[in-house]
């Protein structure tokens, strides 16, 4: 008998789970997760296996976890009916028919089920991940420059800062992400918005691209070499990036995008300096559209600004979309008529 073969995730399944992966690898790096356990497996439930060490590779797509294939269909078993079977009665034996366009419809039902399944887990995983990585590692009421610069370098890296004087306190709040609760909608940046540097990263890869699939594969591609600010920041080869990267287009732009995006996000913005002074460093990270402002970030237009105020400042309810933020209107309109729900619940 014919035997029916397990269905492919989509593409679009496929990169919800390497975004996973990114998610997990980057809580590794914060000493917030264990490296050895897969975060796919793990959403199932199945015993994970420790990952074996790997460089900068291209990005292998992760497969559904077998705990997830529950119908028959997707187990790869033999179908007790195939149409070869069927039509093998004839025509009269429209009972046998009935019957296997019955569990034909049912495996159908089973596969949307068990995807349904996956992405209720993997929203449920991002809230965790999200907690994680957000919370501090530093007492805030009692912590002093030092504490907070510690708490720099944690999450950014060793260049974090770039050493000197600064008021860390607000070098390190400013870059912190305040985001909006986990949507059903599963917009890209919400993978990316408790870590401000990371949902502006994929904010200028993304922009200008309509392929669904490039745009994925290639944020994934670029933090899986790039976690961090100061680890894109170290980088001498832009080869490696062009490599990862290069399906996007217009690279020579995206790169001079990246650096400056990251230069002022490790280091501060250059400021007015007082008359014969030394140009100094702005500690307080922000993101502005007028060109004069020193908080401009070159490739950073209104559809990163709008996503920024959106997804790291959950400033839904007190701004407006710029025609540039059009793409993440599903995302806005939700959040506010979430939080009006919220409010009318709390208000009972």
């Amino acid at each position: 008998m014919a035997v029916i073969a397990a269905p492919a995730l989509s593409e679009y399944e496929q990169q919800r789970l390497a975004h996973i992966r990114r998610n997990h690898e980057f809580l590794v790096g914060l000493g917030l997760a264990d490296a050895s356990v897969d975060p796919v497996a793990a959403l199932n439930g199945k015993p994970s296996k420790p990952r074996a060490p790997r460089g900068p590779k291209k990005v292998k797509v992760p497969v559904p976890p077998e705990s997830l294939r529950r119908s028959s269909r997707l187990q790869g078993q033999e179908v007790e009916y195939t149409h070869e079977v069927v039509d093998a009665f004839g025509d009269d034996d429209q009972p046998l028919r009935k019957k296997a366009k019955r569990e034909a419809s049912s495996d159908d039902d089973d596969d949307d089920a068990a995807l349904d399944d996956m992405r209720a887990e993997a929203i449920a995983y991002l809230k965790e991940v999200r907690e994680a990585q957000l919370a501090l590692a530093v007492d805030a009421a009692a912590a002093d420059g030092d504490d907070w610069k510690r708490e720099a370098v944690r999450r950014w890296g060793p260049l974090a800062g770039g050493g000197g004087d600064r008021d860390w306190k607000l070098f390190v709040e400013s870059r912190l992400s305040t985001p909006p609760p986990v949507s059903p909608l599963d917009f890209l940046q919400e993978y990316y918005a408790a870590d401000t540097w990371r949902l502006l990263v994929s904010c200028i890869l993304m922009s200008r691209v309509s392929s669904w699939n490039t745009k994925h594969a290639c944020i994934s591609a670029f933090f899986e070499l790039y976690a961090t600010p100061s680890a894109f920041s170290a980088e001498t080869d832009y080869r490696k990036i062009q490599r990862a990267i290069h399906s996007l287009g217009l690279f020579d732009d995206r790169l001079k995008s990246l650096v400056s995006l990251t230069e002022a996000f490790l280091h501060g913005v250059k400021l007015e300096p007082a008359k014969g002074a030394k140009s100094p460093r702005a500690d307080e990270f922000k993101v502005e559209l007028d060109r004069k402002s020193p908080h401009k970030i070159h490739g950073v237009g209104p559809f990163g600004h709008d996503s920024w105020l959106v997804f790291c400042k959950d400033a839904s309810a007190s701004m407006s979309l710029s025609k540039g933020g059009d793409p993440i209107a599903p995302f806005y309109n939700w959040r506010k008529k979430h939080a009006k729900a919220a409010e009318a619940e709390a208000s009972e």
